[in-house]
């Protein structure tokens, strides 16, 4: 497995290869200190596995970075990793492309279960992130159609429209559909966050290993 780690703080980099290289045996780890080397080396490192990326750069943005390494390798999946955890910043690095955030200030357990569940497919957040604000219900579970909860199921497992809907047999129109009414019932801000919620509430099975 290849992982490229990008922070500008060689102490932090060095302790996260540590935390790293305790995930299976024969991780190679590449490092870069800013976004432009960190672009560079994801760009000539075609079969890197996982990019664990900073915000704050000396350099740049770490989520501008992250788009440009989507851009030539959309598949390569980029987790945030951030002393910030605010709401704005998760949901935003989100909607640009991430399939994770974890705050720095996570355990080392936390950390490689969180980047196992990445590896497999899914997405991780920091906990409560997908808490759903509801000031009439609390915990009640919303109500979903059952096709809905099947649409919610394949879009938590990290599936695109497209993915979802030759799964389901139905176009990607309804599947897109489906999902702007599941983010109005979750009361949520986008797709992750709904299906992270659905998760919390028990009305899909819980793929989201990070836990404090």
């Amino acid at each position: 497995m290849k992982i490229l780690l990008v922070d500008d703080h060689k102490l932090v980099r060095t302790g996260l290869a540590l935390v790293l290289k305790e995930m299976e045996p024969g991780i190679v780890l590449f490092e870069a200190g800013g976004a432009n080397e960190g672009v560079e080396l994801a760009k000539a490192t075609p079969d890197l596995d996982l990019v664990l990326m900073d915000l704050d750069l000396p350099d740049g943005s770490g989520l501008d970075a992250m788009v440009d390494i989507n851009a030539s390798n959309p598949k390569l999946p980029v987790v945030i990793l951030s002393a910030m955890d605010d709401r704005p910043m998760i949901t935003r690095a989100l909607d640009m492309g991430a399939r994770g955030y974890i705050p720095k200030s996570a355990s080392g357990d936390v950390m490689q279960n969180s980047l196992r569940l990445v590896l497999s497919g899914g997405i991780c957040l920091p906990p409560g992130y997908g808490d759903v604000a509801r000031g009439d219900g609390g915990d009640d579970a919303p109500s979903l159609t059952q096709r809905q909860l099947e649409v919610l199921r394949l879009m938590a497992q990290g599936n695109s429209n497209k993915e979802i809907a030759r799964a389901l047999g139905i176009s990607e129109n309804t599947v897109r559909v489906h999902i702007s009414a599941i983010i109005n019932t979750m009361n949520a801000a986008n797709r992750t966050e709904a299906a992270y919620s659905a998760m919390r509430l028990g009305l899909i099975p819980r793929a989201n290993l990070l836990k404090s």
